[in-house]
């Protein structure tokens, strides 16, 4: 009997390519591409192929109404001898059969245990596996002799089942070849196609982790027209189109984290996959900002993601038999496969485009059409998956903006013209200096909150009340311990300071606004970014409503400080224990450019190579805590 994974071709669409997370062996004019096949992986293809019967067990003989009868179950691959290692549990039931009755039928239960050498056909790219070694053993794991009846069932049954097991990968080579034909721009499609037709076998690596199946391409006339690559991006054109890109690559990004809602995620999952959103979105908005966005951008970010996500993606989706195995490992192939023709991709000049990303997202649509859109939106799933808990639903409802003017008859709107520009001015010299913004309907909740010279102290007493209960509740849910409270409440009033100096809104000729950071990203009072927590956070509410920005920020900082700051610490190898000025630098200066700057600041902190904003905060932190509030003057006045 011969048996094919004829129905499950597809299903190794994901095989080609799971490229050690790293671009694969890269040798002068060859790729050597791993078809990475870990055993989970394996075991999940053969149940969904071969164990197809009622409690995953594959029937193999059956007859005379189960007079004599083979089941086989819980097949598990491992390496030993540098070769494979199937172990399945065998039941065996040996009768006569007489008339309608069994006779003196003899019932058996154990293991099978086959070592095996795995080859590939360099034509027609079938897997297969050749016993060379096998044994009997009992339900102890130990050598067993079974009755001759049921040995010889078992060496004419059982053996031959499962040693005609083959996969075929001609399949997810099909997937590859696509993918390079979206990514490879019409002029150069016949690169793509002579490394295609040289693509050839290599050797079989029966690795302890994993089984390696090495193809090989051919890419001399690559390296035969190298391309330079433009290093920045220059003219408004280019840098439109590049977030355009990001844009999507962002929502790619949030798109196949929809395919884990539904796993049992581990905490260092969550955080894994926490780390990573938040590094790529910070890091685009530091190359935005800075002028630095080149257009390998994409690509780098890519590989750095997939190299943190795919073991996750393997661990949660690739153990288990199910109908949606066969998109899973296609969409897996495809993603490694771009990983591993990296430095291919970096010498043709090369960019991962809309119609890349849209590809491989349609690998786990399951059918539904796949648009990719950059949405502000709340995403449940996405908290979910990560781990961000969601705030109490608002009472107050996203304003509906509209353009108004101020109200001169209220006093807590009368603001100086000089007093203005003055106000201004200090701003643009803090972090969060406002740009334009589209003004709100003034109405009372909005008014107390729009500072005025004549009203500082009152103004500044209304925002001290309100962090300092927002902060307090916050504790309530954190997980903070109690002797860093203080500490805590010290970090959100100073981020606040250094973030807005304490506003929320400003007057901007005439017309309330809200405030936005210099870069045009982040808004309000805590200066919320709002491409770092696209799908988190109400969007309107951060813009618009005072103490939503404020809780926000106050979790942000819980968030940087729980779950990264306290656990890094105890990784640490210190002499001494960090000291709370310390943690307190550390938070804010993850709060303001991700997670990485937990370690990046400990670094320049060392070498008194501090940032700026890491001076700035620190201003705003000694004030905090010696009670020097009068030093707000500096920044909502001026001088």
């Amino acid at each position: 009997m011969k048996l094919t994974l004829k129905n499950a071709a597809v299903i190794l669409t994901f095989l080609f390519g799971f490229v050690c997370l790293f671009p694969s062996h890269v040798l002068a004019g060859k790729v050597h591409l791993p078809i990475t096949i870990d055993y989970p992986l394996l075991r999940s293809l053969t149940l969904h192929a071969a164990f197809t019967d009622p409690g995953k067990t594959a029937q193999v003989l059956n007859v005379n109404n189960g007079c004599r009868k083979i089941i086989l179950s819980d097949p598990r691959y491992s390496t030993e001898k540098s070769n494979i290692r199937l172990e399945t549990k065998i039941s065996v039931r040996a009768g006569i059969s007489q008339e309608a009755t069994c006779v003196k039928p003899v019932e058996w239960e154990g293991f099978l245990f086959l070592i095996q050498v795995p080859k590939i056909d360099d034509r027609q790219w079938i897997l297969s596996f050749e016993t060379v070694e096998s044994a009997i053993l009992d339900m102890n794991h130990n050598p067993a002799e079974p009755p001759d009846v049921v040995r010889e069932l078992i060496e004419t049954w059982a053996y031959d089942y499962l040693n005609n097991f083959s996969v075929n990968l001609a399949p997810p080579l099909s997937q590859v070849k696509a993918l390079l034909r979206e990514l490879f721009p019409p002029d150069l499609f016949f690169l793509a196609e002579k490394m295609m037709y040289s693509m050839t076998t290599g050797t079989v690596s029966p690795d302890p982790d994993a089984l390696r199946v090495y193809v090989m391409f051919e890419t001399d006339d690559v390296y035969a027209v190298k391309k330079e690559l433009k290093e920045k991006l220059s003219s408004t054109e280019e840098i439109e189109k590049a977030t355009e890109l990001w844009h999507a690559w962002d929502s790619f990004f949030v798109y196949i984290l929809d395919a884990l809602i539904c796993e049992r995620l581990s905490e260092d999952d969550r955080q894994i996959l926490l780390d990573t959103l938040l590094e790529t979105r910070h890091s685009f908005v530091s190359e935005m900002s800075n002028k630095m966005l080149t257009k390998n951008f994409i690509r780098e970010e890519f590989i750095m993601a997939w190299e943190q996500l795919s073991p996750i993606f393997r661990k949660n989706l690739g153990d288990k038999p199910c109908r949606d195995l066969l998109s899973y490992l296609a969409f897996f192939t495809a993603a490694d496969a771009l990983a591993a023709f990296d430095k291919v991709i970096l010498d043709l000049g090369l960019e991962m485009n809309r119609n890349t990303l849209i590809f491989l997202a349609r690998l786990l649509s399951k059918g539904e059409p796949v648009k990719l859109d950059y949405q502000p939106d709340i995403d449940k799933k996405l908290r979910k998956i990560i781990g961000i808990k969601p705030l109490p639903e608002e009472s107050v409802s996203p304003r509906k903006i509209d353009k108004v003017r101020k109200n001169s008859e209220h006093s807590s709107m009368k603001i100086n013209r000089r007093s203005l520009y003055q106000t201004l001015a200090s701003l643009v010299r803090s972090t969060a200096w406002a740009q334009d913004s589209t003004p709100a309907t003034v109405d009372n909740e909005i008014k107390k909150w729009i500072f005025s010279r004549e009203e500082l102290d009152a103004y500044l007493e209304r925002i001290k009340i309100l962090l300092h209960d927002i902060s307090n509740d916050a504790l309530k849910e954190s997980t903070i311990p109690d002797h860093y409270y203080e500490l805590y409440r010290n970090i959100v009033f100073a981020t606040a300071w250094q973030e807005s100096c304490f506003r929320q809104f400003k007057i901007k000729n005439g017309d309330v606004v809200y405030l936005r950071s210099y870069n045009d990203t982040s808004v309000g009072l805590m200066q919320i970014n709002e491409i770092v927590w696209r799908g988190m956070y109400d969007r309107e509410k951060l813009r618009w409503n005072i103490e939503y920005n404020a809780e926000v920020g106050c979790r942000i900082i819980d968030l940087y400080f729980t779950r990264y700051t306290l656990r890094r610490m105890k990784n640490l190898k210190l002499k001494k224990p960090l000291d709370n000025d310390t943690l307190a630098q550390i938070v804010y200066a993850m709060y303001n450019g991700g997670p990485r700057q937990f370690y990046n600041f400990l670094k320049r902190n060392k070498r008194e190579q501090l940032y700026l904003s890491d001076h700035l905060f620190w201003d705003k932190y000694v004030w905090v805590k010696n009670g020097e509030w009068d030093n707000v003057r500096k920044c909502l006045i001026g001088g």
